[in-house]
């Protein structure tokens, strides 16, 4: 658990220092009082974002470096230090440079809900994309390599392809992107059925959610690439649309555009169920999220709530509040709770 936070030159903080912290952390100010910037410096320090601002940008406007730390209730603190000016990152324990693997192995993970996740079914499949994804990075320490190496191979296929059609190179030339390609995308869905499958294992438990009786609920992933068959699936496909490829000049689907839907009796859920409803299955999913992580790395997550108290009814509040009980929260709010063992700055 963590017991303080300091801030130097990190955003709007010339320096700021949180201690006493406590299980559930509310951080009470008004909006545009950069309560999200706290929440910030914790996700960094949990390698992860809230903002996905550049280093640069989280530098105090006038200063070349931002400071940031957390010590944990076994007084080992964990610091990320970073210098503007010639674009260094420094990870340390208790004042010692570590590597930044290293830093991932020994920092807790976090899970983090904010107003956008309740638009997860409504938007774009990048949402529920991204979703899958930042639990499998959380989760494992390799798959965020391997999604860097994928994105790069398509960059590289795609180029290639785009040669081809401009007579640039030879056609065989695509063979070598191929490979590549097929065993990164091999080793993404090796996680991502992890992820989807405890999903599917977990799903019947939201049935408590609706107002009425339902029959079925489930969890679809959608994807032209099997379980059971990855590595042959992907090479077919691969042979058999070549020449579409070449023509679009990019690599159209795999990883990279799979999307999962959830139907309830047979109905996709946002044509069936409530808005309120959708909602308290969302939550659920960020609920699975850190169950995810902590029987993946044994750590506890630290959960960061960010002004998503104020999207919410009485009664869902009550059911996230009461979920994370047991868990580090640090939850932006402009309105204070009646819960009088919690910190409020």
């Amino acid at each position: 658990m963590i017991k303080e936070i300091r801030l130097i030159n990190f955003r709007n903080f010339d320096q700021k220092k949180l201690d006493s912290l406590n299980k559930q952390n509310f951080i009470i100010w008004e909006n545009g009082k950069w309560k999200t910037n706290i929440l910030e410096s914790i996700s960094l320090l949990s390698n992860n974002s809230i903002t996905w601002l550049s280093f640069d940008e989280l530098v105090k406007k006038w200063e070349n470096y931002f400071f940031i730390e957390y010590t944990k209730e076994n007084w080992n603190k964990i610091s990320i230090s970073y210098s503007k000016e010639n674009k260094k990152k420094q990870f340390m324990l208790n004042n010692n440079k570590i590597t930044k693997k290293k830093f991932k192995q020994i920092t807790n993970k976090c899970v983090i809900f904010s107003p956008i996740i309740m638009n997860m079914m409504y938007l774009s499949p990048s949402l529920r994309r991204d979703f899958l994804d930042d639990v499998l990075k959380s989760s494992f320490e390799e798959y965020e390599k391997i999604m860097i190496n994928y994105k790069k191979i398509i960059k590289h296929r795609n180029k290639t392809l785009k040669s081809i059609l401009e007579w640039k190179c030879e056609k065989n030339e695509i063979k070598i992107w191929n490979e590549k390609f097929i065993e990164e995308a091999w080793k993404m869905y090796k996680y991502r059925y992890k992820i989807i499958n405890f999903l599917k294992s977990t799903i019947e438990t939201t049935k408590e959610f609706f107002s009425w009786k339902i029959n079925k609920i489930e969890l679809i992933y959608n994807s032209k690439i099997k379980e059971e068959n990855i590595y042959d699936d992907l090479k077919n496909y691969l042979e058999k649309n070549i020449d579409r490829d070449i023509i679009l000049w990019r690599t159209p689907i795999w990883p990279h555009v799979d999307d999962f839907e959830i139907l309830v009796d047979w109905i996709k859920l946002t044509h069936f169920a409530s808005r309120w409803e959708t909602k308290s299955i969302i939550l659920w999913l960020k609920l699975i999220e850190w169950i995810f992580i902590e029987k993946m790395t044994e750590k506890k997550p630290i959960l960061l709530i960010d002004d998503l108290l104020s999207e919410l009814d009485d009664n869902h509040k009550n059911m996230l509040l009461k979920k994370i009980e047991y868990y580090q929260t640090f939850i932006s709010s402009i309105t204070k709770s009646d819960n009088k063992d919690i910190f409020i700055i």
